[in-house]
């Protein structure tokens, strides 16, 4: 389990969230972080996964405080799927995939048979089994997106953190893409952590959901989250009608 203790987030001496009490993220839950640009959704992502922009507070995996874990026990346990490309583009799609299982081969980074098997599952349930041999330059911007899902997928971790896992995808395959995600928490036991602006899809499909409110991390079940219209109070505007997680027009422009 991953446990959030009265955290305070940010860069240097500035924060620019926090969180009072506690927050528990269980084992295969679908959970989405909300909050508008510039909230801290990307920095809580980036201080569960190894506790960089903590400035007080503690956050603990399993007992432990993520600080003092090893790299390497890390990369077992937890995943991160950033918003950043800076990788070498001559590799192919199946290149990346097995790199990723890094944190389970030996010395020579050879792939065993049990590597190979995760590898292929992810390949052909995340439609990539015609992407494998092509390099990662030669993708479109969606179908490179899928690729850097599906390498943090075969890290196999236990938590798997993502930062807009939905960006640069059509409105189908963001659909598409978040119910299989979902499906696979359910199936593999595993908890997914992602920020997303696609509030509407995401708040149908959460189990719980972390949210930013002037400067305040908070933590609801997804039911709780609708029954209260938070959205209202997260996205004031003269142009939007809120109503649980869905929105509409007040009136055409």
């Amino acid at each position: 389990m991953v446990v959030l203790q009265d955290i305070e987030i940010g860069y240097g001496d500035q924060a620019i969230a926090r969180c009072v009490g506690n927050i528990a993220f269980a084992k295969a839950k679908f959970i989405t972080i909300i909050g508008a640009n510039g909230t801290g959704k990307s920095t809580l992502l980036r201080s569960l996964a190894s506790g960089q922009h903590i400035l007080n507070g503690k956050i603990a995996l399993n007992g432990r405080l993520i600080q003092q874990i090893d790299v390497h026990e890390r990369a077992q346990s937890i995943a991160i799927l950033t918003t950043e490309r800076s990788l070498s583009q001559s590799l192919t799609v199946l290149q990346l995939l097995e790199i990723s299982r890094s944190p389970y081969t030996n010395l020579l980074g050879k792939i065993q048979a049990s590597d190979r098997v995760v590898i292929d599952y992810v390949l052909t349930h995340f439609d990539l089994e015609s992407l494998a041999s092509r390099q990662l330059n030669t993708l479109s911007d969606g179908q490179l997106q899928r690729a850097l899902i599906a390498r943090s997928l075969v890290q196999e971790t236990d938590y798997i953190l993502m930062d807009e896992p939905t960006s640069h995808l059509d409105i189908h395959h963001k659909a598409e893409l978040l119910i299989k995600l979902k499906n696979y928490c359910t199936e593999h036991q595993k908890t997914i952590i992602f920020s997303t602006h696609e509030i509407a899809m995401a708040t149908s499909l959460a189990d719980q959901i972390v949210y930013f409110n002037q400067g305040n991390i908070r933590f609801k079940t997804a039911a709780d989250f609708k029954e209260k219209n938070i959205l209202e109070q997260l996205f004031p505007s003269p142009f939007l009608q809120w109503n649980g997680g869905d929105y509409k027009l007040k009136r055409e422009i």
